[in-house]
């Protein structure tokens, strides 16, 4: 008598050939159902609270990007656009900080708070918030070309004066913050 073991006798297959097939389609049918689901739970998660969902920060996206913040009252006199001594060593020490490889672009953006005038000490001045913070932009640019030469970068300077504040004018730190001189340094 020979008896054979059951795991080597041949399994009884179903005489439908179409059961892989509904398979498959109820399996992409259940997926599909599935990510259809999650999509509108995040739609619906994203409109109820907006400050649940990452947002990238354009800054930090580019690594060819370098940014530079520098406050106005450490390197100017208020209301002027004349650099301080102390500036003058500031500058220098972001001057050494620059990529080395030519072509680049620098833009040297100046901001001031609401009001020129009364900067620090309350002086008044003829000028107004754009001229001012232009010529601030000249003057670090200028002397930064006498440092790095004119030629190796692309140098641009811009006066925003205070329409970019990254505080509100209400109190004295917050007006000092929005006076400064910003560089930025990109392909």
């Amino acid at each position: 008598m020979t008896e054979t073991s059951p795991s080597l006798t041949p399994k009884n297959r179903s005489a439908n050939p179409e059961r892989p097939f509904l398979t498959f389609i109820f399996r992409l049918l259940v997926l599909g159902i599935g990510m259809g689901a999650a999509a509108i739970v995040g739609v619906i998660g994203a409109m109820w609270q907006p400050g649940l969902i990452w947002q990238p920060d354009p800054t930090t996206l580019s690594p060819k990007k370098q940014v530079f913040t520098l406050s106005a009252d450490a390197l100017f006199e208020p209301d002027r656009a004349t650099i301080l001594p102390d500036g003058y060593k500031l500058l220098d020490r972001i001057a050494a900080q620059l990529p080395l490889s030519t072509g680049k672009s620098i833009r040297i953006g100046g901001h001031t708070d609401i009001s020129v005038s009364g900067e620090n000490t309350g002086a008044t001045t003829a000028s107004n918030p754009l001229d001012i913070s232009y010529q601030r932009a000249v003057a670090v640019k200028d002397y930064l070309i006498k440092l790095r030469g004119e030629n190796t970068y692309n140098w641009i300077a811009v006066g925003y004066g205070n329409s970019r504040p990254i505080a509100t004018n209400d109190t004295d730190t917050n007006r000092k913050s929005n006076r400064r001189i910003e560089i930025v340094i990109s392909e």
